[in-house]
């Protein structure tokens, strides 16, 4: 993922997503950054693209989860079906919940950062 070309570097994570309005099934959070994420549905799921439609997605992150969900309003980016299943791309455009969402982020961020094994000289 570093060698992508990204406004913001995105974290594999795990966690569990409800959009009612996109799908009826849960999705499942691949992804995460300061500015999106990606989902993976598994069904079809059809959006129109061209709409720029806003959508709540309800987020229990599987490291956090007895905390209640974060709250994200997005706008799908890409849509890509595989095996009939979906692959889903948004940006993150604001979030009721955005004090946690960012403190969550900065976590992965400093997680990312941390040095396990550090040189032995």
């Amino acid at each position: 993922m570093k060698n992508e070309n990204r406004v913001a570097e995105r974290y594999d994570d795990m966690g569990k997503i409800v959009c009612p309005e996109l799908c009826p099934l849960s999705g499942n959070l691949e992804n995460i950054s300061r500015t999106g994420l990606k989902v993976h549905f598994p069904v079809p799921v059809t959006v129109d693209l061209e709409e720029q439609n806003e959508y709540e997605l309800r987020i229990t992150l599987a490291k956090k989860i007895g905390e209640e969900p974060l709250v994200l309003m997005c706008v799908p980016q890409w849509v890509r079906e595989v095996q009939h299943e979906t692959e889903m791309g948004f940006k993150a455009l604001y979030s009721p919940d955005q004090n946690r969402y960012m403190a969550y982020i900065t976590e992965l961020e400093a997680s990312e950062n941390d040095d396990l094994f550090p040189e032995i000289i």
